[in-house]
């Protein structure tokens, strides 16, 4: 049976790995706050509709699921499920 072990980068840094933010902060004692990544910003203008169930329990209707991606990170939600088509 194996193990999964999580590290987040913060954990890393409070370790002191060197190299991971680079030199500065290397033996620096305060850890810097690490950003989740943006939204993308696009989506290719493809037309297959889903509908999805939010995590706050609204259920939309977008025109493609990376709009729905896109829609979520914006609003801070998760995509509980989608369903293709209208």
């Amino acid at each position: 049976m194996s193990k999964r072990i999580g590290v987040t980068i913060a954990t890393l840094m409070a370790s002191g790995v060197a190299g991971l933010a680079g030199p500065a902060s290397a033996g620096s004692s305060t850890a810097q706050q690490v950003k989740p990544p943006a939204c993308a910003w696009a989506c290719p203008a493809v037309y297959q509709p889903v509908t999805c169930t939010l995590s706050d329990g609204r259920v939309l209707t977008f025109g493609n699921r990376c709009e729905a991606n896109l829609f979520a990170c914006r609003n801070g939600v998760k995509i509980v499920s989608c369903v293709e088509g209208v």
